[in-house]
């Protein structure tokens, strides 16, 4: 199961789509007339809480580190959960035509519903800079905000990923006296709901379906006593056997047997054909096309050898 290597780099483009949604908020300062005086576009960078708050700390000439200006916003992924509500059926899977192989379809099983938790940090060093920022955001999480991610290129799979906010709590950092700097820190809780996808394998194209319908020969003798309907398929092994029977509600049987059987399909000739085929017989899996149909009749029964391929009548043996 875990022998195969892959990586879509889906939980890198869910960061990545998150910090995006914030990384063009500015915060202007005006004067008492209301005339803009500055406007400072907020930076956005991925880290943990803690480390925004010793940078703030740190000024020390030994440790090389300069004061941190604010504002400023920070964010990191915290966790990630199962969410067994949008499980998908396991065994589902999709398709996409595979362009550097015509004779073959890439495949996918369903991906799994995994929940990421998000935290963004806002840090400002007086009220209004805060809430200003504040008002950038809240009204577009109600509570949630869908962002399209080109999750699977490969798949051509692109999926609405929506983004829970979940809270909003301030904390206020000053401590000790007058002169010490004073740091405001929002902290805003979010909810992603995204997918994480299985490996891509390749399978075949089937581009032709062939139904032989045939009339069977004489009727099994271990059950004389019961009416028995045919059905003659390919996959059947023996004919003799009583496991190649359906039991029907009615209580008759189904009868299965094999094309290359001597049982009883050696009498059972071929007297109609339905053949299913891709129009245009040269489309590819991505390609625009339809089904031709074709019925066949045929007043000389028929056989069919498996194994060449061909038809061949009675006089041809």
């Amino acid at each position: 199961m875990l022998g195969s290597t892959f990586y879509h780099q889906t939980i890198r483009k869910y960061v990545a789509a998150f910090g995006t949604i914030f990384n063009d908020i500015n915060v202007e300062r005006k004067n008492s007339a209301g005339a803009v005086l500055e406007r400072i576009k907020v930076p956005l960078a991925y880290g943990p809480r803690q480390k925004w708050i010793l940078a703030l700390q740190e000024t020390t000439t030994d440790r090389r580190v300069v004061q941190t200006r604010l504002p400023r916003m920070g964010f990191a992924l915290t966790g990630t959960t199962y969410d067994s509500v949008r499980k998908l059926n396991t065994i589902g899977r999709n398709f996409n035509a595979n362009t550097s192989s015509t004779g073959s379809v890439m495949t996918q099983y369903n991906p799994v519903p995994y929940n990421f938790d998000f935290e963004l940090f806002i840090l400002v060093n007086n009220a209004e800079d805060g809430t200003q920022i504040l008002e950038q955001i809240l009204p577009y999480f109600t509570p949630e905000f869908t962002v399209t991610i080109n999750t699977i290129p490969d798949m051509g799979i692109k999926t609405d990923v929506p983004i829970v906010l979940n809270s909003a709590t301030q904390s206020d950092e000053y401590e000790g006296e007058l002169a010490t700097r004073r740091t405001i820190i929002w902290t805003l809780s979010f909810l992603l709901k995204g997918m994480i996808y299985p490996d891509i394998k390749s399978g075949t194209v089937i581009k032709t379906i062939e139904v032989n319908f045939r009339i069977p020969g004489s009727q099994d003798t271990d059950v004389s006593d019961l009416e028995i309907n045919y059905i003659i398929l390919e996959s059947s092994k023996d004919a003799l056997r009583t496991s190649d029977y359906i039991l029907l509600e009615s209580g008759n049987y189904e009868k299965l047997l094999d094309e290359s059987s001597s049982q009883d399909v050696g009498d059972a000739t071929v007297k109609s054909r339905y053949t299913v085929v891709p129009s245009p017989t040269t489309a590819q899996a991505d390609s625009d096309y339809g089904f031709s149909e074709t019925f066949e009749f045929f007043e000389d029964s028929k056989h069919f050898d498996p194994n060449a391929g061909v038809d061949y009548t009675d006089s041809d043996a």
